[in-house]
Protein backbone atom coordinates (compact mmCIF):
# COMPACT_ATOMS: atom_id res chain seq x y z
CA UNK A 1 0.00 0.00 0.00
CA UNK A 2 1.02 3.40 -0.98
CA UNK A 3 1.90 6.37 2.09
CA UNK A 4 -0.29 9.14 1.59
CA UNK A 5 1.86 12.13 1.58
CA UNK A 6 0.95 15.16 3.94
CA UNK A 7 -1.13 17.69 2.80
CA UNK A 8 0.88 20.62 3.50
CA UNK A 9 3.96 18.75 1.55
CA UNK A 10 1.63 18.37 -1.10
CA UNK A 11 0.58 22.05 -1.56
CA UNK A 12 4.21 23.56 -0.84
CA UNK A 13 5.51 21.26 -3.82
CA UNK A 14 2.94 21.85 -6.26
CA UNK A 15 3.91 26.02 -5.47
CA UNK A 16 7.54 24.90 -6.89
CA UNK A 17 6.33 23.31 -9.27
CA UNK A 18 4.64 25.82 -10.88
CA UNK A 19 7.58 28.32 -10.34
CA UNK A 20 10.07 25.83 -12.19
CA UNK A 21 7.41 25.74 -15.01
CA UNK A 22 6.88 29.34 -15.65
CA UNK A 23 10.92 30.28 -15.38
CA UNK A 24 10.99 26.93 -18.04
CA UNK A 25 8.24 28.73 -20.46
CA UNK A 26 10.29 31.91 -19.89
CA UNK A 27 13.98 30.76 -21.09
CA UNK A 28 12.09 28.28 -24.24
CA UNK A 29 10.28 31.65 -25.96
CA UNK A 30 13.45 33.74 -25.40
CA UNK A 31 15.31 31.24 -27.44
CA UNK A 32 19.04 30.46 -27.17
CA UNK A 33 20.82 27.08 -27.83
CA UNK A 34 18.60 23.32 -28.90
CA UNK A 35 18.30 22.64 -24.92
CA UNK A 36 19.87 19.20 -23.80
CA UNK A 37 16.31 17.81 -22.87
CA UNK A 38 15.10 18.37 -26.95
CA UNK A 39 18.30 17.12 -27.62
CA UNK A 40 18.09 13.99 -25.74
CA UNK A 41 14.63 13.23 -26.79
CA UNK A 42 15.41 13.45 -30.72
CA UNK A 43 18.41 11.07 -29.64
CA UNK A 44 16.00 8.58 -28.25
CA UNK A 45 19.18 8.13 -25.72
CA UNK A 46 19.66 9.22 -22.06
CA UNK A 47 23.76 8.78 -20.89
CA UNK A 48 23.99 8.55 -17.43
CA UNK A 49 27.45 8.50 -15.66
CA UNK A 50 27.29 6.30 -12.29
CA UNK A 51 29.55 4.82 -9.86
CA UNK A 52 28.43 1.25 -9.32
CA UNK A 53 29.65 0.74 -5.64
CA UNK A 54 27.59 2.47 -3.55
CA UNK A 55 24.75 -0.32 -2.29
CA UNK A 56 21.87 0.45 -1.49
CA UNK A 57 21.86 3.54 -4.23
CA UNK A 58 23.74 2.44 -7.27
CA UNK A 59 25.57 -0.56 -7.36
CA UNK A 60 25.42 -4.45 -9.90
CA UNK A 61 23.06 -6.73 -9.26
CA UNK A 62 24.15 -10.73 -8.92
CA UNK A 63 23.63 -10.39 -13.15
CA UNK A 64 26.33 -7.52 -13.20
CA UNK A 65 23.36 -5.22 -14.32
CA UNK A 66 23.22 -1.81 -13.05
CA UNK A 67 20.52 -1.75 -9.74
CA UNK A 68 19.95 0.21 -6.97
CA UNK A 69 17.66 3.19 -5.53
CA UNK A 70 18.70 6.22 -8.18
CA UNK A 71 19.60 3.45 -10.79
CA UNK A 72 15.83 2.24 -10.83
CA UNK A 73 14.22 5.90 -10.72
CA UNK A 74 16.37 7.20 -13.70
CA UNK A 75 15.02 3.64 -15.53
CA UNK A 76 11.54 5.32 -14.48
CA UNK A 77 12.49 8.56 -15.88
CA UNK A 78 13.27 6.56 -19.43
CA UNK A 79 10.11 5.49 -19.21
CA UNK A 80 8.52 8.67 -19.20
CA UNK A 81 10.54 10.43 -21.64
CA UNK A 82 10.33 7.65 -24.23
CA UNK A 83 13.84 7.18 -23.76
CA UNK A 84 16.62 4.70 -23.49
CA UNK A 85 18.64 4.97 -20.59
CA UNK A 86 22.52 4.17 -21.53
CA UNK A 87 24.76 4.03 -17.83
CA UNK A 88 28.36 4.50 -17.95
CA UNK A 89 29.94 3.11 -15.03
CA UNK A 90 33.25 4.64 -14.03
CA UNK A 91 35.57 5.61 -10.71
CA UNK A 92 34.55 8.19 -8.55
CA UNK A 93 36.90 10.71 -9.25
CA UNK A 94 35.74 10.76 -13.36
CA UNK A 95 32.47 11.44 -12.69
CA UNK A 96 32.47 15.18 -12.84
CA UNK A 97 35.08 15.37 -15.22
CA UNK A 98 32.91 12.79 -17.42
CA UNK A 99 29.69 15.45 -17.39
CA UNK A 100 31.59 18.65 -17.43
CA UNK A 101 33.36 17.31 -21.22
CA UNK A 102 30.53 16.84 -22.29
CA UNK A 103 30.38 12.62 -22.47
CA UNK A 104 27.21 12.31 -20.72
CA UNK A 105 24.61 13.74 -20.15
CA UNK A 106 24.02 13.91 -16.63
CA UNK A 107 25.30 12.07 -13.06
CA UNK A 108 22.56 10.13 -10.70
CA UNK A 109 24.64 8.67 -7.57
CA UNK A 110 25.02 8.98 -4.19
CA UNK A 111 26.76 12.73 -4.94
CA UNK A 112 26.70 15.05 -2.25
CA UNK A 113 25.30 18.72 -3.17
CA UNK A 114 27.95 21.18 -1.88
CA UNK A 115 28.96 25.07 -2.54
CA UNK A 116 32.46 23.70 -3.67
CA UNK A 117 30.70 21.66 -6.44
CA UNK A 118 27.88 23.76 -7.44
CA UNK A 119 30.71 26.58 -8.25
CA UNK A 120 31.35 24.19 -11.97
CA UNK A 121 27.95 22.16 -11.30
CA UNK A 122 23.92 22.40 -11.45
CA UNK A 123 22.00 19.94 -9.18
CA UNK A 124 18.58 19.32 -9.11
CA UNK A 125 16.60 19.14 -5.93
CA UNK A 126 17.75 17.13 -3.40
CA UNK A 127 16.47 13.80 -3.97
CA UNK A 128 17.67 12.30 -0.41
CA UNK A 129 18.71 13.64 3.08
CA UNK A 130 20.89 11.71 5.23
CA UNK A 131 24.22 11.90 7.00
CA UNK A 132 27.92 11.24 7.27
CA UNK A 133 29.29 8.65 9.44
CA UNK A 134 32.64 7.08 10.19
CA UNK A 135 32.85 3.00 10.29
CA UNK A 136 36.00 1.31 12.42
CA UNK A 137 36.18 -2.12 13.58
CA UNK A 138 34.73 -2.98 16.68
CA UNK A 139 37.50 -3.83 18.32
CA UNK A 140 38.46 -0.74 17.92
CA UNK A 141 37.50 1.44 21.39
CA UNK A 142 36.07 3.96 19.19
CA UNK A 143 33.36 5.98 20.64
CA UNK A 144 33.67 9.35 18.43
CA UNK A 145 34.67 9.87 15.09
CA UNK A 146 36.98 12.57 15.99
CA UNK A 147 39.16 9.98 18.15
CA UNK A 148 40.10 8.62 14.75
CA UNK A 149 40.71 11.78 13.58
CA UNK A 150 43.13 12.22 16.25
CA UNK A 151 45.05 9.26 15.20
CA UNK A 152 45.55 10.51 11.84
CA UNK A 153 44.26 7.24 10.25
CA UNK A 154 41.34 8.43 9.01
CA UNK A 155 40.31 7.43 5.11
CA UNK A 156 37.90 8.15 2.67
CA UNK A 157 36.84 7.82 -1.09
CA UNK A 158 39.44 9.79 -3.64
CA UNK A 159 37.47 12.28 -5.23
CA UNK A 160 34.89 12.57 -2.78
CA UNK A 161 32.72 15.59 -0.51
CA UNK A 162 34.34 13.66 2.56
CA UNK A 163 37.81 14.11 1.67
CA UNK A 164 37.37 17.70 0.51
CA UNK A 165 35.43 18.52 3.72
CA UNK A 166 37.98 17.32 6.16
CA UNK A 167 41.23 19.47 4.38
CA UNK A 168 38.72 22.32 4.70
CA UNK A 169 37.39 21.86 8.42
CA UNK A 170 40.22 20.17 10.07
CA UNK A 171 43.02 20.85 8.07
CA UNK A 172 43.45 17.04 7.46
CA UNK A 173 43.97 15.21 4.28
CA UNK A 174 42.74 11.58 5.20
CA UNK A 175 43.99 8.53 2.87
CA UNK A 176 42.05 8.19 -0.06
CA UNK A 177 41.68 4.73 -2.00
CA UNK A 178 39.30 4.57 -5.46
CA UNK A 179 36.67 2.08 -4.24
CA UNK A 180 34.64 0.76 -1.38
CA UNK A 181 36.63 -2.82 -1.86
CA UNK A 182 40.26 -0.74 -1.69
CA UNK A 183 39.71 0.89 2.38
CA UNK A 184 37.55 -2.35 3.21
CA UNK A 185 40.63 -4.62 2.62
CA UNK A 186 42.55 -1.63 4.55
CA UNK A 187 40.24 -1.62 7.27
CA UNK A 188 40.38 -4.99 8.26
CA UNK A 189 44.06 -4.99 7.79
CA UNK A 190 44.40 -2.59 10.58
CA UNK A 191 46.24 -0.28 8.25
CA UNK A 192 43.41 2.22 9.10
CA UNK A 193 41.29 2.79 11.72
CA UNK A 194 37.89 4.39 10.15
CA UNK A 195 36.34 4.85 6.73
CA UNK A 196 34.36 8.68 6.85
CA UNK A 197 31.32 8.01 3.97
CA UNK A 198 27.43 8.40 3.87
CA UNK A 199 24.93 6.78 6.23
CA UNK A 200 23.40 3.93 4.31
CA UNK A 201 26.25 2.71 2.53
CA UNK A 202 28.30 2.13 5.67
CA UNK A 203 25.36 0.65 7.02
CA UNK A 204 25.02 -1.91 4.22
CA UNK A 205 28.82 -2.30 4.86
CA UNK A 206 28.51 -3.31 8.29
CA UNK A 207 25.60 -6.15 6.94
CA UNK A 208 27.74 -8.17 5.23
CA UNK A 209 31.17 -7.13 7.36
CA UNK A 210 30.30 -8.38 10.97
CA UNK A 211 33.52 -6.68 12.35
CA UNK A 212 32.86 -3.65 11.71
CA UNK A 213 30.81 -0.43 13.29
CA UNK A 214 29.11 2.82 12.61
CA UNK A 215 30.62 5.35 15.13
CA UNK A 216 27.29 7.10 16.79
CA UNK A 217 28.24 10.11 16.04
CA UNK A 218 27.36 12.08 12.87
CA UNK A 219 30.27 14.22 11.28
CA UNK A 220 27.76 16.64 9.36
CA UNK A 221 24.45 16.09 7.49
CA UNK A 222 24.30 15.42 3.67
CA UNK A 223 22.08 15.71 0.81
CA UNK A 224 22.12 13.96 -2.55
CA UNK A 225 20.95 15.16 -6.15
CA UNK A 226 21.31 14.52 -9.68
CA UNK A 227 24.01 16.61 -11.18
CA UNK A 228 24.02 18.32 -14.53
CA UNK A 229 26.11 20.44 -16.36
CA UNK A 230 25.86 25.08 -15.95
CA UNK A 231 24.27 27.24 -18.49
CA UNK A 232 20.98 27.58 -20.20
CA UNK A 233 21.07 24.91 -22.40
CA UNK A 234 20.48 22.29 -19.75
CA UNK A 235 17.30 24.78 -17.75
CA UNK A 236 14.84 22.65 -19.42
CA UNK A 237 16.61 19.12 -18.63
CA UNK A 238 17.16 19.83 -14.68
CA UNK A 239 13.18 21.00 -14.31
CA UNK A 240 11.96 18.11 -16.04
CA UNK A 241 13.89 16.23 -13.73
CA UNK A 242 12.95 18.20 -10.72
CA UNK A 243 9.28 17.70 -11.65
CA UNK A 244 9.84 13.78 -12.35
CA UNK A 245 11.10 13.44 -8.81
CA UNK A 246 8.69 15.23 -6.79
CA UNK A 247 6.13 14.01 -8.76
CA UNK A 248 7.20 10.35 -7.96
CA UNK A 249 7.24 10.94 -3.99
CA UNK A 250 4.06 12.84 -4.37
CA UNK A 251 2.55 9.63 -5.87
CA UNK A 252 4.35 7.35 -3.91
CA UNK A 253 6.45 5.58 -6.00
CA UNK A 254 9.58 7.29 -4.50
CA UNK A 255 9.07 5.88 -1.28
CA UNK A 256 8.06 1.80 -2.39
CA UNK A 257 11.48 2.33 -4.08
CA UNK A 258 12.97 3.28 -0.94
CA UNK A 259 11.67 0.55 1.10
CA UNK A 260 12.59 -1.71 -1.15
CA UNK A 261 16.32 -0.63 -1.18
CA UNK A 262 16.83 1.21 2.06
CA UNK A 263 14.50 -0.83 4.18
CA UNK A 264 12.50 1.57 5.86
CA UNK A 265 10.03 3.92 5.14
CA UNK A 266 10.77 7.17 3.38
CA UNK A 267 9.79 10.29 5.43
CA UNK A 268 10.20 13.61 3.72
CA UNK A 269 12.49 15.98 5.52
CA UNK A 270 10.99 19.48 6.47
CA UNK A 271 13.45 21.42 5.35
CA UNK A 272 14.65 20.19 1.62
CA UNK A 273 11.91 17.24 1.01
Amino acid sequence: MKRKTPVLFVVCIFAVLVSCGNSAAAANSAGGPQDSLQRILKDGKLIIATDLTAVPIQFKDAQGKPAGLIVEMMELAGQELGVTVEWQDMAWESLIPSLTEGKVDMIAANMSINLNRTKTLRFSSPYMFTGVFVMARKDSGFTSWKQVLEKKTLAATMGSSHSAYLMEKYDYEPRQYESAPEWIAELKSGRIDGVMDDELLLLEMVKQNSEFTVLPDAVRPDVYGLAFRQGIAEDNLVNWFNWFMTWEKLNGTYGDIYKKYVGKDWEPHPIIQ
